[in-house]
């Protein structure tokens, strides 16, 4: 498992496709800081918060920006071994078809953490920076230490609800499919950010469930996670089913 995963950052590293999908990510949180000093700026009424920071980005990262850059991360990493004929070359050595697939998920994600510290420390070091010329509320080290753990459990809520991406790659052997699913999936999103059903929505309640807001839409927290749970159970199980039964030509 240890090569496998070393075998990917070498590809990664030679493609350097992390490093625009990293500053895909990057993006959001550079944005939110912008954005509310902006604000701050055109009315000091405007208090710039640490919280608030931390949610906007978090919104973004888990509903729109996040999921896209992330499935065509995922697909990236699944469907090149298809377009780049390498599937023959590694099957042909002693592993198991269920271990490289695990591989490439356990690789998927600790991009999806990665991601999700280095836009956490991205926050944390504009609010320190913007605190030198304005006002910056919540700036202490239990608030950074909160929203870490935040982050990171977005990342894992990230991980379940990708999932169902992974598994459009494999069977399309492609990226258009993954594509045209998180388009539809981060419109729907929007649409119902805001509504009753949201907690039965994975990709909407995933949020819900960092934020802790999931009270005013209908759905328990055990509802939302049994949901998300059932899903990437399903979605893993059907990759590794499909991946297993896949020709190699």
């Amino acid at each position: 498992m240890l090569r496998l995963l070393k075998c990917e950052c070498i590809k990664l590293k030679r493609s350097k496709f992390l490093l625009i999908g990293m500053l895909g990510t990057l993006i959001v949180p550079l944005l939110v800081c912008v954005r509310a000093v902006t604000n701050y700026l055109s009315d000091p009424g405007n208090v710039i918060s640490v919280f608030t920071l931390y949610d906007n980005a978090l919104m973004f990262l888990m509903l729109l920006s996040g999921p896209i850059v992330l499935t065509i991360m995922g697909a990236w990493i699944i469907s090149r071994e298809y377009t780049d004929g390498t599937l023959k070359n590694i099957f042909a050595i002693p592993v198991s078809r269920v271990t490289f697939l695990c591989g490439k998920l356990l690789f998927f994600a600790m991009l999806i953490f990665l991601f999700m510290l280095i836009s956490w420390l991205e926050i944390l070091v504009s609010a320190l920076l913007c605190s030198c010329f304005i006002p910056v509320e919540q700036i202490t080290i239990p608030s950074f230490l909160f929203f870490l753990i935040k982050m990171l459990f977005g990342g894992i809520l990230l991980c379940a609800t990708q999932t169902p991406f992974i598994y459009l790659t494999i069977r399309s052997k492609g990226f258009v499919a993954p594509l045209i699913a998180i388009a539809a999936v981060s419109l729907i999103n929007v649409v119902l950010s805001n509504s009753g059903i949201a907690g039965f929505y994975p990709w909407s309640a995933s949020y819900l469930l960092v934020m802790g807001r999931l009270s005013g839409s209908g759905c328990t927290k055990e509802s939302s996670f049994i949901i998300i749970l059932v899903m990437s159970i399903l979605a893993v199980a059907a990759s590794l089913f499909r991946f297993k039964k896949e020709e190699v030509r």
